[in-house]
């Protein structure tokens, strides 16, 4: 087979013909991108859905089974007294507790409380309720030793325990917890 090493003007038509035959159909192909249904008509798309075929049988639900067996009790928790503070309520209100009998807001300290726990104590677990008051960044503090001070200057009822206070690094905040004590 013979092939022509010089350019003919049949060459050069062929190769442009070629040329353009591939960066156009590049262009029609980036210009034209479907992206959303709505570009399509609604008979195409119908035709790609298709029908819904005929829906299942159901089964039959089975009998219950029987009851499990009743579980043993479980350990004494170590906790001698806990309470739940509705801090964020006014007045603050004390909700499920056990060896505790009061507790009041500080007037004048944001999410700061008076508490009396009427037995011995060592260590304090407080968390703050995420509804209600609680979130990110929001603590319970507590401190035994400025409750004389506070009884002092009449901040705190005679018989207070210990001091709580809610709030974020920056400022108290009023907030409902838990608190717990061992």
């Amino acid at each position: 087979m013979f092939i022509r090493k010089r350019l003919t003007y049949a060459n050069v038509v062929a190769t442009l013909a070629l040329l353009f035959a591939m960066s156009g159909g590049a262009l029609a192909a980036s210009k034209y991108l479907i992206t959303s249904t709505k570009q399509i008509s609604p008979k195409v798309i119908k035709k790609l859905k298709g029908n819904a075929g005929p829906a299942g049988a159901t089964g039959a639900t089975g009998k219950e089974g029987p009851a499990g067996k009743e579980g043993k009790e479980g350990a004494a928790g170590s906790a001698v007294a806990y309470a739940y503070v509705e801090g964020s309520k006014t007045p603050v209100a004390l909700g499920a507790s056990k060896n505790v009998s009061a507790v009041s807001a500080i007037s004048g300290s944001p999410g700061a409380y008076c508490m009396t726990v009427t037995v011995p104590f060592q260590n304090v677990t407080g968390v703050t309720d995420l509804f209600d008051g609680g979130g990110n960044g929001v603590t319970v503090s507590a401190d035994t030793l400025v409750v004389p001070l506070e009884i002092a200057a009449k901040a705190c009822p005679a018989g207070t325990s210990i001091i709580l206070e809610t709030g974020d690094e920056k400022e108290g905040r009023a907030a409902n917890f838990w608190v717990s004590f061992d």
